[in-house]
């Protein structure tokens, strides 16, 4: 057994590289950034940067930015309502508004990129006891001839039957093509 979990741990370090390795792909594709954009070219210095933004997007875990409640379910990316405060009424819609970071891109045969998620979410109350819950309660996909990084995603949940007071939504939102996850718990009131 012990030397099972030791050919693991060598098996790991072996694989997986230093943060001194992993930030050296990032210099080099830096420093071809520099080289272009002193040069005047511009649209190649475009090209470099995004290529970097295409590294750190493979390389980071999913990340859950710029979660909060909005107005409404039409949304994209950087543009919504913001919510002024997390206070609903009984069986009112609560829209939760994300921007999901590093998930993973697959390049189908037609050229596309398709990347998606799915999402579990959880209804806790002040105390922590689950009152509900549904597994892939949403499953977005996207295809794109591009590498989008700038992606919006808005769930409306609609909860009734519920007394006034504090409850927590719990979000997990799993990329479709890697084993990232990701979490947010937004708190919110029924009144």
């Amino acid at each position: 057994m012990k030397y099972v979990m030791a050919t693991c741990v060598i098996a790991v370090l072996l694989f997986a590289g230093s943060p001194q390795q992993e930030a050296a792909a990032f210099d080099e594709s830096f420093a071809a950034f520099k080289n272009d954009y002193a040069g005047k070219s511009y649209f190649a210095a475009y090209e470099k940067l995004h290529s970097t933004m295409e590294l750190f997007w493979e390389k980071t875990p999913l990340l859950l930015g710029n979660a909060r409640f909005v107005t409404g379910e039409d949304n994209t990316y950087g543009i919504y309502d913001p919510r002024a405060d997390n206070r609903f009424a009984a069986g009112e819609p609560l829209y939760l508004y994300l921007e999901p970071i590093g998930f993973t891109f697959k390049k189908n045969p037609a050229g596309y990129y398709d990347f998606g998620f799915k999402v579990d979410f959880t209804l806790e109350d002040e105390a922590g006891s689950v009152l509900g819950s549904q597994k892939d309660f949403a499953t977005p996909n996207f295809s794109s001839w591009n590498h989008n990084t700038e992606v919006a995603l808005t769930f409306t949940y609609t909860f009734t039957g519920f007394e006034k007071g504090k409850y927590k939504v719990v979000t997990n939102v799993s990329d479709a093509y890697s084993g990232k996850s990701a979490t947010v718990e937004k708190w919110f009131y029924i009144e």
